[in-house]
């Protein structure tokens, strides 16, 4: 169950002044396969006394690697990139290192991918177009040991928590979906290969057929077409 002494809702009070001991120096990895996002957030953190980018990675798989040569103190993990998805990637974090905390940098709509990535152990969850002084403030904020949500998010984990509430829940048909089984949901509507999704999610054909099945079933959806239309309009794909 959540404290509110854990975590912090926006908007983030920005911060002017610092003590000796809060300049010190924190060493943050960012895992993206984009050079421009993380050219981008080395010039944003440049501007700052406290906060380091000290290493990249372009994919999961090079970032766990990096993790367990190296100490930081936080991540800051892109949703979408080559090889180990992020959710992989998050899990594979949280079991080896607990408290080490993990930012999400994400374009996709916060609603479709925040709560599960926060379900699952991320510390905060920032859209690639927040603004540069807030995303300076919300990594401070997780750097405290707590967790930042959005006015949003918190409605959304509020009700995942609540058992009784007189808000609508937030049913939608791909919410009810396991974690494994949105990964598949999300492979297939982009249009990639039943061997293709077997290999990167490290998975039998036979597991990725049940899967599929399970996922049609709980979205009452009989196509792999209906399910791309599906993404589409709820902006799971672009």
């Amino acid at each position: 169950m959540m404290g509110r002494e854990h975590w912090q809702t926006g908007p983030v009070p920005l911060k002017t002044h610092y003590t000796a001991m809060e300049v010190q120096e924190k060493k943050i990895i960012i895992a993206d396969d984009h050079a421009v996002v993380r050219t981008g957030l080395q010039l944003i953190l440049d501007e700052t006394h406290d906060l380091a980018i000290i290493e990249e990675a372009r994919s999961g798989q090079e970032l766990l690697e990096k993790l367990a040569a190296h100490e930081y103190d936080l991540v800051i993990l892109d949703i979408s990139m080559p090889g180990k998805d992020a959710l992989d990637t998050l899990g594979v974090i949280k079991s080896k290192w607990p408290d080490l905390p993990v930012v999400i940098f994400s374009m996709n709509p916060d609603e479709i991918y925040a709560i599960r990535m926060l379900s699952n152990g991320a510390s905060a969850y920032i859209n690639k177009e927040t603004k540069p002084r807030q995303i300076i403030e919300i990594l401070r904020i997780v750097l405290t040991g707590r967790k930042y949500y959005s006015p949003l998010h918190s409605e959304l984990m509020a009700d995942m928590v609540t058992e009784t509430s007189n808000r609508p829940k937030y049913t939608l048909p791909h919410t009810a979906l396991t974690d494994r089984e949105f990964q598949v949901f999300s492979l297939l509507a982009m249009g990639v290969r039943k061997s293709e999704i077997a290999d990167k999610l490290s998975i039998t054909k036979n597991t990725l057929s049940n899967h599929r099945n399970n996922i049609m079933k709980k979205m009452c959806i009989n196509s792999n077409s209906e399910l791309t239309r599906y993404a589409i309009q709820h902006g799971i794909i672009q």
